[in-house]
């Protein structure tokens, strides 16, 4: 009977909860209280499949203009060349009025940025004078 008991017990350790919902409404093995959510499914839905998160870093910004006639399709344009020649890059096109900017990367340091910026100036030279590393809100990918 004991030997039972204690495969049971075992069985219940090494299960982990996949996420923080489950792990909040588990029964707890002392007291064997639980705790019941009641929330909209649409916030644990963003918060299980959060694919990445955001802190300080850098990007490589490599367009900026506000000629509202044509910086809209260079932005474009730019951003199309750079995913042709870095296809494991994220390139972001952003609009901040009257600005659109191209900046590319999520890199963590500016070291790891500068190694890039290089990488880009080799490959398109035409953007050189546009090339530099800019601090911002960068994505990485979420802990599983």
């Amino acid at each position: 009977m004991l030997f039972v008991n204690i495969l049971s017990a075992q069985e219940n350790v090494d299960v982990k909860p996949s996420n923080i919902f489950d792990a909040l409404s588990a029964t707890d093995s002392t007291t064997y209280a639980t705790v019941t959510i009641h929330q909209d499914k649409r916030i644990e839905a963003l918060l299980v499949n959060k694919k990445s998160l955001t802190v300080s870093g850098f990007r490589v910004q490599v367009f900026s203009s506000n000629i509202q006639r044509t910086a809209k399709n260079n932005a474009f344009g730019i951003e199309k060349q750079i995913q042709e020649v870095f296809p494991n890059q994220p390139v972001y096109v952003n609009y901040t009025s009257p600005f659109w900017k191209v900046r590319v990367g999520d890199f963590k340091t500016k070291t790891d940025a500068q190694v890039f910026r290089n990488q880009l100036i080799e490959s398109l030279p035409a953007l050189k004078s546009e090339i530099y590393i800019v601090p911002e809100q960068i994505n990485i990918p979420a802990p599983k």
